[in-house]
């Protein structure tokens, strides 16, 4: 047997050394073969805990809570013995059944921890006592100088237990405050009203609190330093949450405030401020109180331009909105002018696309539905304007084409509206500004303050989109739109439009395409293109009536008319002068003294006929064929230019110096320029002299309009 044992063995290591791979199962007895070997030096016990923590021996099918629980079975029979000693010493129960669960088996070893450790000692009243007096402690403020002698811990260790605090208190933290503090008696009894019962029995607490204590420290002033700590962030604060530092700090900051000597304003004083005043405590209440929230608004304002914001601003918004809606006062103190701007300018376009939806029939409207007035092309482009975050101000080209602006915008805002009514979902003013809402109005959510039962008006309208109202005893606010800023879509689009309209009207400032929808492209496109041609057609039949060459008309009429004058005196003269002659004998001595007279008479004519003549102008002024400025037949000049302008005028087109005109007693150049600007500005709409390399020139575009004004 052994022989042939030897003899296989032998035969597979010659097996392997040639190369030939070995089958299981003699690779199994192999390996069994050394661990067996390996196996030989070990105890009994070691064997048995190496092979409880090997599954070679397991078969396949063989599961771990199978395994768990034979091991499990195993150590309640190793000792059998100790387990009723352990468990009526200790009350523990007896160990979980082979089987049992893995959470039943947890449970029953955390039970045998936990009954190793002692009892724990149950709390007495005095270390409740020592307890609250370390919090006394730890509240106590650091003096300037540094810690007190009897201070229980040094630096920033923790007090030891049985260290006694060095000024014990009774009570709870407020209450030793007010037995040992140094505030003054108004303070003082501030700080009683939190725990003296009413003669009902039942203490003050909440709002009812604070409007007794601000009641009665309404005219306390404090003139001491303020507190060299800064005083934290609350939000919704009252007295009772201040500590003595804080409460002494607030009303040495609230008589630098109503001394207008104050030179920040922390979050949580400005809160219990605002609070004091809504309770009417600090200034009247109605405009008196509303003026205060105002100031601190604008202070708060101030600070945060200033790089000192505290975020006070923002709340101050909502206050003096809250409080002119529950006091009924102007509708103009309750927001700012940027609000009402930007909901006037909502509401119009609201009103414009439900006319276009009443008139296209969408969102089940009908032209029954009509709004009672609809806003024109002016309010529509205007309000588009205002809710968009591309600046139309900034535009040349729109800005000196207001109405083609307005027929264009409005025409492309119509399309949108009947796009987004047919198309969409959402409408388009509600896409750019969000939804319409109502919801429960809680006025002074941050402040204790006490509300009336009802509003003194049912309906208080804030701007054209938001109001208060009541119904069945709540408050509702209505709001008309959700985004406050502007809207960057509605930018693209008017930017799209400056561009399509630059290109239409040939203007040579032309701006750079940008992506846009081709939905969108084609609406500006088609509505920039119709706009063009109407004006063009409008032009065409349009009769132009030149009234700058009115005064040149009327001067060349004066003059033909005095020439003809002149004529007609010149022929009936002779008629009427002759006479009939004496009986003389040389009856042609007459004749030399009558021509005199005929002469005299032709050279006085211009003289009587003209009356600017008189005036120290010459004939030559007023003839025709003269290329200086003419006067009117009144003696007036155009676009009421005198004759020095109208000298300089001349001399500025055909590009000559007119120094030579001034001298003492005349205006300056640059003077008589902006004068000649100002005059002619009524006509051209635009400069007509510019400086050019220092020189002054008219405007290349307004040569001709110049000359024809002034006659030249």
């Amino acid at each position: 047997m052994d022989q042939d044992y030897k003899q296989g063995e032998r035969a597979r290591g010659t097996s392997a050394q040639d190369g030939r791979g070995d089958s299981p199962a003699a690779i199994d007895s192999r390996a069994r073969q050394v661990i067996d070997r390996i196996l030989q030096g070990a105890s009994e016990r070691e064997r048995a805990i190496f092979s409880q923590r090997t599954f070679g021996d397991e078969p396949i099918l063989r599961t771990g809570a199978d395994l768990r629980r034979e091991r499990e079975a195993t150590a309640s029979a190793a000792a059998p013995s100790a387990a009723p000693a352990d468990a009526g010493a200790t009350g523990m129960r007896p160990a979980p059944l082979p089987g049992a669960s893995g959470r039943e088996e947890r449970a029953a070893l955390r039970r045998a921890a936990r009954a190793e450790l002692p009892p724990r000692p149950r709390p007495t009243h005095g270390d409740a006592l020592r307890q609250r007096s370390w919090l006394d402690e730890l509240d106590a403020p650091l003096d300037a100088d540094g810690p007190s002698s009897g201070w229980p811990y040094d630096g920033w260790s923790w007090p030891h237990p049985d260290v006694a605090p060095s000024h014990p208190r009774q009570g709870s933290r407020k209450a030793s405050a007010r037995a040992g503090s140094n505030l003054p008696q108004t303070l003082r009894e501030l700080r009683q009203l939190e725990t003296e019962p009413q003669p009902n029995g039942t203490r003050l607490t909440g709002v009812s609190l604070f409007v007794a204590q601000a009641r009665l420290a309404a005219s306390y002033e404090d003139d001491s330093a303020p507190s060299p700590f800064g005083v934290r962030y609350r939000y919704s604060v009252s007295y009772r949450d201040l500590s003595d530092e804080e409460l002494r700090g607030y009303f040495a900051w609230r008589t630098a405030w109503r001394a207008h000597r104050e030179d920040r304003i922390p979050y949580t004083y400005g809160h219990i401020l605002a609070a004091e005043l809504v309770n009417g405590i600090g200034a009247e209440p109605g405009m008196p109180c509303l003026q205060e929230l105002v100031r601190l608004r604008d202070r708060a304002t101030e600070l945060d331009a200033d790089g000192m914001s505290s975020g006070l601003a923002f709340d101050a918004r909502r206050w003096i909105r809250d409080y002119a809606v529950l006091h009924n006062l102007p509708a103009e103190l309750a927001t700012s002018a940027d609000e009402r701007a930007f909901a006037q300018a909502v509401a119009t376009l609201r009103t414009a696309e439900r006319a276009v939806l009443c008139e296209t029939g969408a969102r089940g409207l009908t032209p029954k539905d009509m709004p009672a007035h609809v806003p024109t092309d002016a309010d529509v482009w205007k309000a588009m304007a205002a809710l968009s975050s591309y600046n139309v101000e900034r535009s040349p080209f729109l800005r000196n084409n207001p109405q083609s602006a307005a027929a264009v915008g409005a025409a492309v805002f119509r399309a949108l509206a009947k796009h987004c009514g047919k198309r969409r979902k959402t409408n388009l003013v509600d896409g750019l500004v969000g939804w319409e809402s109502s919801v429960g109005w809680f006025p002074f959510p941050d402040l204790p303050c006490t509300l009336p039962k009802e509003l003194p008006s049912p309906t208080y309208r804030i701007d054209a989109c938001t109001r208060v109202t009541t119904l069945a005893g709540r408050w509702f606010i209505y709001r008309g739109y959700e985004h406050v800023g502007k809207s960057r879509d509605l930018g693209r689009i008017l930017r799209a439009m400056d561009r399509q309209m630059r290109e239409d009207w040939d203007d040579p400032r032309a701006l750079k395409p940008r992506p846009l929808a081709k939905y969108l492209e084609k609406i500006v496109v088609q509505a920039s293109a119709e706009e063009r041609q109407r004006e063009l057609e409008a032009e065409s039949r349009k009769i132009v009536i030149d009234l700058s060459k009115l005064g040149g008309i009327r001067a060349a009429a004066a003059t033909t008319r005095e020439a003809l004058l002149v004529d007609e005196e010149i022929e009936d003269e002779p008629a009427a002068t002759t006479a009939p002659a004496p009986s003389s004998p040389a009856p042609t001595a007459s004749a030399p003294m009558a021509h005199p007279v005929h002469a005299g008479e032709k050279n006085a004519a211009p003289s009587v006929a003209n009356p600017t003549a008189t005036d120290g102008t010459t004939a030559a002024a007023t003839s025709p064929a003269s290329p200086n400025p003419v006067a009117a037949e009144d003696g007036q000049t155009p676009c009421g230019l005198d004759f020095l302008e109208l000298k300089v005028i001349a001399r500025v087109s055909e590009g000559k110096p007119f120094s030579d005109l001034l001298g003492p007693g005349k205006p300056m150049a640059s003077v008589l320029v902006d004068s000649i600007n100002e005059k002619l500005f009524d006509e051209l709409g635009d400069t007509a002299i510019e400086y050019v390399d220092g020189e002054p020139r008219l405007v290349p575009d307004y040569v001709e309009d110049v000359r024809d004004i002034c006659g030249l």
